[in-house]
């Protein structure tokens, strides 16, 4: 997706995200490569696979031999399981709300189960319905977000009845620092994890290990035990910011321009008047804003391009639209059939997460549906 290439013809979209499914798999590829010989990939699909659609992505990573895929609820794994079929192992990371426990067993969905309730629902669930199924328990080791505290997984092993029913597939936890990668925090969590999977494998000797996401593979062997959870680098994302990235560029999106304006007379720009333009100053308007994933803070602070050429924006972003100083760019180069690329190779997705003062996460997962969406499908290496 070079910087040139121009906008595919579409009479009725006037902006276009383009994800190059190809990369996606070849970022998959290259996180497995840096995982331990024996440390399985599966792939984090969750929020439509970060904004980005999650069919073509997860059938582009199942074709790839992808077999274990990630997803944050019930119905993201009820829809998922129809696109990748039976075959496909689907996790779901905020286990079962009590009452649809029925709903994992007729997907064949797996479980995080995350607290003693989540235990008990499945635990007696299972018992009643004289099922087997495998689920993952998730013990906190440092984030207080999700799992079981230290005080309650030694309550439940020293319980007889306290894992009664469970065929434990394996014991995961969280980083919280991982993209930090010299944070205290990352090996306080590590040895703590090691320390309670060690225990539970005295009760459930097969159980495998999980701690890793994205950031987490580039700590290197010791943390990736069994599983690992790859998730934004997939997508583009710098999973470790404080370097280089060496992820493949996933998405760009381009925007027509819909009216060049040539100040007359200088004057504010936008709403709030936060912007003075002034005579001679050249305004190029897009139809895209912060409905489409632009987001507000934005405003006076990101840019895009055109042919290579910068162009700030020029006073707020508007729910629809955003309008960008082109002073720099020749008039031969500006008409409404102008497209200027809002991501690409040239404005990442990690450069405007930092102009927006947030994460590529929220770049991503913003990005609207108004767009119209083009997938790249060329057989990746």
């Amino acid at each position: 997706m070079t910087p040139t290439t121009p906008l595919r013809p579409q009479a009725h979209a006037s902006a276009i995200l383009t994800v190059d499914l190809t990369a996606v798999v070849q970022n998959w590829r290259a996180l497995k490569r840096k995982l331990a010989p024996n440390c399985d990939t599966g792939a984090v699909v969750k929020a439509d696979a970060y904004g980005l659609g999650l069919q073509p992505v997860a059938l582009a990573l199942k074709s790839a031999g992808c077999q274990t895929f990630y997803v944050a609820h019930l119905d993201e794994g009820i829809t998922l399981r129809s696109i990748v079929g039976m075959d496909a192992r689907i996790i779901v990371l905020h286990g079962p709300i009590f009452g649809t426990e029925q709903e994992f067993a007729a997907y064949e969905l797996i479980p995080v189960l995350n607290s003693p309730k989540q235990i008990n629902s499945w635990s007696t669930f299972a018992q009643t319905n004289n099922i087997a199924m495998e689920s993952i328990v998730q013990v906190d080791t440092g984030m207080k977000r999700l799992g079981l505290s230290e005080h309650e997984f030694e309550a439940l092993m020293e319980s007889p009845d306290g894992f009664l029913g469970l065929i434990p597939l394996a014991l995961m936890s969280h980083l919280a620092c991982a993209e930090a990668q010299s944070h205290p925090l990352n090996e306080m969590q590590r040895i703590l994890f090691e320390t309670m999977l060690s225990k539970f494998r005295k009760k459930f000797p097969n159980t495998k290990g999980t701690l890793v996401n994205s950031s987490g593979i580039f700590l290197g062997h010791d943390f990736h035990y069994d599983f690992a959870r790859p998730g934004v680098a997939l997508y583009g994302v710098n999973p470790t910011p404080q370097l280089p990235n060496t992820m493949n560029p996933v998405v760009r999106l381009q925007a027509k321009i819909l009216q060049i304006q040539h100040v007359k007379s200088a004057g504010p720009v936008g709403y709030g008047a936060t912007f003075q333009a002034p005579y001679g100053m050249k305004l190029a308007t897009v139809s895209a804003g912060y409905a489409d994933g632009l987001l507000r803070s934005l405003g006076n602070k990101g840019h895009a391009y055109i042919e290579g050429y910068s162009v700030p924006v020029a006073g707020r972003i508007s729910m629809d639209l955003t309008t960008f100083d082109v002073s720099n760019v020749p008039e031969s180069t500006l008409d409404t059939a102008t497209v200027i690329d809002l991501i690409g190779t040239q404005y990442t997705l990690d450069d405007i997460a930092r102009d927006a003062g947030t994460i590529g996460y929220e770049i991503l997962t913003a990005l609207g549906h108004r767009y119209h969406r083009h997938y790249l499908t060329t057989q990746a290496k």
